[in-house]
């Protein structure tokens, strides 16, 4: 190792008198493997850190996809609803005709009921 003499000029200019100019090379210390230590934890530390954060948001990451998944389904059954209890307030204002047409309905689809001289056939082919 090839160590370079100070520069004079720069030492004459200096404002501290406690500085000496030394001409010889100077020793330099080994470093202690005791900071190596440090650093090397250090560093295993910080990836520690880094792994943790990834996964951490892969996590969130999957459990902001389900909750959405489960938005989108409640929103399904609101829309359901909805629709549902919009028929039913129509329903609710039918007066007259329009009940008594509605009663027919209900009877002839849900209940299974005839009209006088109605006849009902059944596809027994199941097409």
């Amino acid at each position: 190792m090839k160590l370079k003499k100070p520069n004079t000029k720069k030492a004459e200019h200096a404002s501290t008198a406690s500085e000496e100019i030394t001409d010889g090379p100077k020793e330099v210390a080994a470093p202690k493997k005791r900071h190596k230590k440090r650093y090397i934890l250090l560093y295993i530390a910080a990836i520690g850190f880094v792994f943790y954060a990834v996964i951490t948001i892969i996590n969130q990451n999957v459990r902001i996809a389900e909750e959405k998944a489960k938005l989108s389904e409640l929103q399904q059954q609101i829309n359901v609803i909805e629709i549902q209890s919009e028929y039913l307030e129509k329903v609710q204002n039918y007066k007259g005709k329009d009940l008594a047409d509605y009663m027919e309905k209900i009877a002839k689809e849900d209940l299974g009921y005839v009209g006088q001289g109605e006849r009902i056939f059944i596809n027994v082919a199941g097409n």
